[in-house]
């Protein structure tokens, strides 16, 4: 039976051991499932010396430093301020991709329909987060827009068949024309997104994803994000210079 909760919930402070700080009843409670989690780790061998079992692979206990882990529920306002925190880190990658995007679609500057490919991305961004933390790999991130797929779908978009009209057609164009030289782009990235997820999904079912991590290793991962940074610099200076403020701000 679990002592810590017994032990703590009569208490409303208990001092920390360093002076000048208390920590709530719950910051208590975690404390003690520490510290007996510690003692579960120690056992005893033959010859009488203390041995650390380290359960998790982690050397050390510079693993089990995490305040926090999948299964515990902070208190509602760390909550409210770690939610806040991530809608504040995941809002500005999530606009930036339609706003770089849309360009190629042929879709002019005061388009309204550019705020519905923003609200349809974030609306989406929660639902797959929510699937993702509740019956995923619930990982504590946010499922937003990713940047991987700019780079194809802009070359997609720089074919000679799906560059946009010059300017002077695309003023003689009325709205519903407009309208439907975007969407068919649109179709057009979805369906090569789309085919693109089938070879995913074979790749993981197979076992092949695991294959590749013998010879591609997490080395690989900075120079694969400054590839796809240094990609994008030509379209993210276009949008920068149209407010230049607003973008270093």
């Amino acid at each position: 039976m679990d002592n810590c909760g017994n032990q703590y919930d009569t208490q409303d402070t208990k001092n920390s051991g360093i002076a000048g700080i208390e920590m709530t009843s719950d910051e208590a409670k975690y404390a003690c499932k520490r510290e007996k989690k510690t003692n579960d780790n120690i056992m005893t061998t033959d010859v009488g010396t203390e041995v650390e079992i380290e359960k998790f692979g982690l050397d050390g206990d510079d693993g089990d430093d995490l305040l926090y882990g999948v299964e515990d529920i902070p208190p509602w306002y760390m909550c409210i301020l770690l939610g806040f925190q991530h809608y504040l880190e995941m809002i500005g990658a999530t606009v930036a991709c339609p706003f770089i995007l849309t360009p190629a679609l042929c879709m002019e500057e005061d388009d309204p329909n550019k705020a519905n490919i923003i609200s349809t991305l974030v609306f989406m961004s929660g639902i797959i987060t929510i699937l993702q933390s509740t019956i995923g790999t619930r990982l504590p991130i946010v499922q937003g827009g990713s940047f991987s797929y700019l780079i194809p779908s802009l070359a997609i978009m720089n074919l000679p068949q799906w560059r946009c009209p010059p300017p002077e057609i695309m003023a003689g164009l009325n709205y519903e024309e407009k309208t439907e030289l975007w969407q068919v782009r649109m179709r057009e990235i979805q369906g090569a997104i789309i085919f693109a997820a089938l070879f995913e999904t074979i790749f993981a079912l197979t076992g092949f994803i695991g294959f590749l991590c013998r010879f591609i290793t997490p080395l690989t991962v900075a120079p694969a994000i400054c590839m796809i940074g240094l990609s994008l610099f030509k379209n993210v200076t276009e949008q920068i210079s149209k407010n230049a403020p607003v973008a270093i701000s």
